[in-house]
């Protein structure tokens, strides 16, 4: 009987998930671009990353650090542009997993056509320099008329992600501004279960620069949440200084059930080895 008193709990725990509660938290914020200079970024499987090419505010510029995109090869990803005051946003490239749908503006925060400011690899492999001299970017320009460049400017954007498979991932996601003040909110949400929240934001106006980040966003996840909504808001409603460039979804897969069994039969056993 105290073998089995044992066992049965660690059984349970890994068969019956969630043992461990969900979590959502901000991670980093790193700095790609200043007065308007482009930066690298690649979705390339094997090869996502970005660097920071732009940071200086001249063209080409001259990177110094690249970043790497979840473990390199990304699960999906969304990058969307305007046309004009007042246009929808329009994806010019996608991961096609369909796990984040083009997100949406109301006209009244969109401005203008948008920002210029990434060179975009898709398909393209960039290669292993911080330089991405490996092949030719894909996007910039971005061949879609509906998203002229590879910033839309949007002062109001909300999104989702599908994160229903998931266990655990990152969520990257590329925004900048002029002067005004911003902020980032992602809510996780599932049937049944407490919303769970993460904030990143810059609470008051900064200098007479335009800047352009990649933000990180981390996330675990147990089966019982199956969806992150994302929100950038600019203090500028118009539009005019708001920038978004779009979202890259990385994550690890929840294991299928018969691992799970495994895990606690292997456990089982262990505790058994353990009492004797």
């Amino acid at each position: 009987m105290k073998r089995t008193a044992f066992i049965l709990p660690a059984a349970v725990c890994l068969m019956a998930l969630p043992c461990h509660a969900a979590t959502l938290t901000f991670g980093s914020q790193t700095l790609v671009s200043s007065n308007n200079a482009n930066f690298d970024i690649s979705v390339f499987p094997g090869n996502a990353k970005f660097n920071d090419r732009g940071v200086g505010g001249t063209e080409p510029g001259a990177p110094t650090t690249q970043y790497l995109l979840g473990d390199g090869t990304v699960l999906d990803y969304n990058f969307v542009g305007n046309a004009g005051t007042g246009s929808p946003l329009a994806t010019y490239a996608s991961g096609g997993a369909g796990l984040i749908p083009t997100p949406t503006s109301g006209a009244a925060n969109v401005h203008g056509n948008g920002e210029d400011w990434a060179n975009v690899w898709t398909t393209n492999d960039p290669g292993a320099g911080i330089d991405f001299s490996g092949s030719t970017k894909n996007h910039n320009p971005t061949g879609i008329a509906e998203a002229v460049n590879t910033f839309a400017r949007s002062a109001e954007v909300d999104g989702t992600i599908d994160i229903s498979g998931l266990a655990s991932g990152q969520i990257y996601i590329g925004h900048g501004t002029f002067i005004n003040n911003w902020t980032i909110t992602l809510t996780m949400t599932g049937p049944g279960q407490t919303d769970v929240v993460a904030t990143e934001t810059q609470g008051a106006n900064g200098p007479g620069t335009n800047f352009g980040w990649i933000s990180e966003f981390n996330f675990t996840n147990e089966g019982q949440y199956d969806t992150i909504a994302y929100n950038y808001s600019n203090a500028d409603r118009d539009g005019s200084r708001a920038r978004f460039m779009g979202v890259v979804l990385d994550g690890t897969a929840i294991p299928e059930p018969s691992s799970f069994m495994l895990l606690a039969f292997g456990a089982s056993g262990l505790f058994l080895r353990r009492r004797r």
